[in-house]
């Protein structure tokens, strides 16, 4: 396909997106439903796997995973040019998801206290005016921030887990042409 097929608006149809290849969009598609974040916050602590995370081997326990086992089955159909563009694709996904995290975590940080020390060195009684004198609604505050940031936090960690999966599979593959290669 030549570059201007690849970002031909007309060709790329009605939406007008940039074409890419059809069938690794489609993996890529199915891998991102097997790496969603509900999963990962729902289920990753009351895994065995989870106690894996205080040691230092964090990929023997991944490459078991059922998440991981089913996306490298995706990934077998796919020829190896196709796996450097996911690589990349989901190299340059996890970068965005990551820097989203932390321009929220930061701002979801510093705006709250910023804008609460500034305040009450305006106003020093205006939250009891509100209604913050009360633990319970600063905790409610805290609570929502917390949920809000630990969202994001583990759409981030899975943005890098399909990636480093896409790493590994790439790496699996050079092992096998290694492999087959005559030795000179």
């Amino acid at each position: 396909m030549k570059d201007d097929e690849m970002t031909s608006t007309s060709k790329a149809g009605a939406t007008g997106l940039i074409r890419t290849d059809a069938m690794a969009m489609g993996v890529w598609e199915r891998l991102t439903v097997n790496f969603t974040t509900w999963r990962l916050i729902l289920f990753a602590g009351f895994s065995r796997r989870s106690l894996h995370h205080f040691g230092n081997d964090q990929l023997t326990p991944l490459t078991r995973a059922r998440h991981w086992k089913l996306g490298l089955g995706l990934l077998g159909g796919l020829d190896d040019a196709q796996i450097d563009f996911l690589k990349t694709y989901a190299e340059l996904n996890a970068g965005k998801v990551d820097r989203t995290f932390r321009a929220y975590a930061l701002l979801m940080v510093t705006l709250p206290v910023g804008a609460t020390i500034g305040i009450n060195e305006i106003d020093p009684e205006i939250w009891t005016r509100l209604g913050f004198s009360q633990i319970d609604s600063v905790i409610v505050i805290l609570a929502t921030w917390a949920v809000a940031v630990g969202i994001l936090m583990a759409a981030a960690w899975r943005a890098r887990d399909l990636a480093d999966l896409l790493v590994f599979e790439q790496a699996r593959r050079e092992l096998a042409r290694g492999k087959t290669a005559p030795r000179a």
